[in-house]
C-alpha cells in the first residue's frame, strides 16, 4: 500500500501535460468516496473551467484524484485535460485519492474510513498498521470496522500469525498486539499447531483425509502439506529424494525434515552455524520450527535468511535462546577449498586446528546450556592417506561426559562418491572406502 510520503514524492517529480479527455479512465469501484459523485461539486467547477487545477492519474489511465473536476470537463464537452501522471498499482488507486484528499483539507465522512479499512484490511499486521496511520484512526477502531472481513479470512490471518510466532525476536504478546487479538488465542493457536505436528504423522491416510476437513473447519488448512509428511522409521537414512541444489555438502531436506520431527518441536530455535544454501530454513518453515542460521561465506540467493558471521569469533551475540544446536561444518580435508580459500574455514584447516574450533564451538554451546547438539559428518579416510578418522568419537570425548547421546542416524551416499580412480586406489591399498555421514544428537545430562 502506497504511503502519503511516497505520493507525495511521486506527484512532486511529475510533470503537467495536456492529453485527450477520452483517454482518461474513472472506475467507481476505485473511487474512495462510498456516496459516489457529488453532483453539486461538478457544477461548481464546470463553472469555473479555466481554473480547474491538473488531474492526477496512474500508468494506466485511472483517475486517483480529481473525479470531480473530470465530470465538469466532461459536462463543458472539453477536448483536452490537464493531467500529471504517475507509476502507481491500480489497487492502491483508492487509498491514494483518500490521502491526496486528505492532505489538501477535503474532508470524508467517517463510513469511507471504515469501507477503505475493509478493503485494504490484510493478514500481514505490518501492512494494517500502515493503514490505520494513513487514516489517523485509532487502533481500536479498525478492529472493530474490520471484525467481519477477519472473521471471513481466517485462515489467511492464522497462517500470519503462526508465521509470527516463527520470528524468534516476538513474543506472544507482541504478536497479539500487532493482530488486535487477545494473548490467549494466540497461546491456543500455538497449542494446537503442536498438538497436529505430534499426531498427524501417526494417522493412516484416510485418516489424514479426514482429519483435513478438521482442519478447514478450524481454518488451519494451510498445514495440509504437512500431512503428506512421513518421517524415516529406522536409524538409517537412505534419500528419498535428490536436494535440487549445487552446494557442496547438501543436507537433503528429507533428512532435516526427519531430524527435526523427532528432535525438536514445533516453534523450537534452531541454530545453524554453518548454514549453506539454507535447507534449515526452508525445512523449518515446513515443520514450523524458529531458526537462526549464520554462515562464513552465506550464498548470495540466502543472505536475507542467513547471517554472515565467523564461527570462529564464538557465538553470534544476537543469539538469544537455542533449543538445538545442528552443525554441519565443512568436512576437514575432505571440503578443501569447497566452499572458500580462507583459513577460518573449516575445509581448510589441519585436522588439529579443525577439532579445536569444533571443541570451542561445542565448548560455547554446552556453556549456554543448549538442550541439544546435532552433528553430522563423513569419517575422513580417502583424502587421508586411508587413515580412518571418526570424527564423532573425537566429537564425543569433547563434551566431557556433560552430555549423552540421544541418538545416532546412519546416513549412506550413493556409490558415486568415488570414480574409478579413487577405486583404484583403495583396492591397491587394500583398504574399504567409506560411504555415509554420521547425524549424532548429544542431549544435556
Amino acid at each position: 500500500m502506497i504511503t502519503k510520503i511516497e505520493l507525495q514524492e511521486l506527484i512532486t517529480n511529475a510533470t503537467e501535460e495536456m492529453i485527450d479527455i477520452n483517454s482518461i479512465k474513472f472506475n467507481k469501484d476505485l473511487y474512495s468516496r462510498v456516496d459516489g459523485i457529488d453532483q453539486s461539486a461538478v457544477v461548481d467547477y464546470s463553472q469555473d473551467i479555466i481554473n480547474i487545477p491538473f488531474i492526477l492519474i496512474n500508468q494506466n489511465n485511472y483517475i486517483i484524484n480529481g473525479v470531480h473536476c473530470f465530470h465538469a470537463l466532461l459536462k463543458k464537452e472539453q477536448k483536452q485535460v490537464k493531467i500529471k501522471k504517475i507509476e502507481i498499482p491500480d489497487d492502491d488507486v483508492k487509498i491514494a485519492g483518500y490521502i491526496v484528499d486528505i492532505d489538501t483539507g477535503v474532508r470524508h465522512p467517517e463510513k469511507d474510513k471504515k469501507k477503505l479499512c475493509v478493503d485494504y484490511f490484510s493478514a500481514d499486521p505490518k501492512e494494517n498498521k500502515a493503514l490505520i496511520e494513513e487514516l489517523k484512526i485509532p487502533q481500536t477502531t479498525f478492529y472493530r470496522w474490520t471484525k467481519d472481513i477477519r472473521k471471513e479470512r481466517q485462515k489467511e490471518i492464522n497462517k500470519a500469525i503462526v508465521t509470527s510466532l516463527l520470528d524468534p525476536d516476538k513474543t506472544q504478546e507482541m504478536i497479539a498486539k500487532e493482530f488486535g487479538v487477545s494473548e490467549s488465542i494466540i497461546k491456543r493457536l500455538k497449542a494446537e499447531i503442536g498438538v497436529i505436528f505430534t499426531t498427524v504423522v501417526k494417522m493412516t491416510p484416510s485418516e489424514k483425509q479426514e482429519y483435513l476437513k478438521i482442519l478447514k473447519e478450524q481454518d488451519l488448512d494451510f498445514l495440509e502439506d504437512y500431512l503428506n509428511f512421513e518421517p524415516y522409521l529406522y536409524n538409517i537414512w537412505n534419500q528419498k529424494e535428490g536436494n535440487k541444489t549445487e552446494h557442496f555438502g547438501s543436507f537433503p531436506m528429507n533428512y532435516m525434515r526427519s531430524f527435526l520431527y523427532y528432535h525438536t518441536k514445533p516453534f523450537d530455535v534452531v541454530f545453524d552455524p554453518f548454514a549453506g544454501d539454507g535447507t534449515t530454513v526452508d525445512a523449518c518453515a515446513f515443520m514450523y520450527r524458529k531458526h537462526f542460521c549464520s554462515d562464513l561465506i552465506p550464498v548470495g540467493h540466502r543472505k536475507e535468511d542467513i547471517r554472515q558471521h565467523d564461527i570462529n569469533a564464538g557465538l553470534p551475540k544476537d543469539l538469544k535462546k537455542c533449543d538445538i544446536a545442528f552443525l554441519d561444518p565443512p568436512y576437514w580435508t575432505q571440503a578443501e577449498g569447497k566452499y572458500s580459500n580462507l583459513d577460518e574455514d573449516f575445509g581448510n584447516m589441519s585436522l588439529k586446528d579443525f577439532n579445536n574450533s569444533m571443541q570451542k564451538l561445542i565448548e560455547a554451546l554446552m556453556k549456554k546450556k543448549v538442550e541439544r547438539v546435532a552433528i553430522v559428518i563423513m569419517p575422513t579416510s580417502y583424502k587421508n592417506k586411508f587413515d580412518f578418522v571418526d570424527h564423532t568419537i573425537d566429537f564425543h570425548e569433547m563434551f566431557k561426559g556433560k552430555y549423552g547421546v540421544e541418538m545416532r542416524y546412519i546416513l549412506p551416499y550413493s556409490s558415486q562418491q568415488y570414480n574409478a580412480q579413487m577405486v583404484n586406489k583403495a583396492k591397491e591399498a587394500q583398504k574399504c572406502l567409506v560411504l555415509n555421514r554420521d547425524l549424532t544428537i548429544w542431549r544435556i545430562k
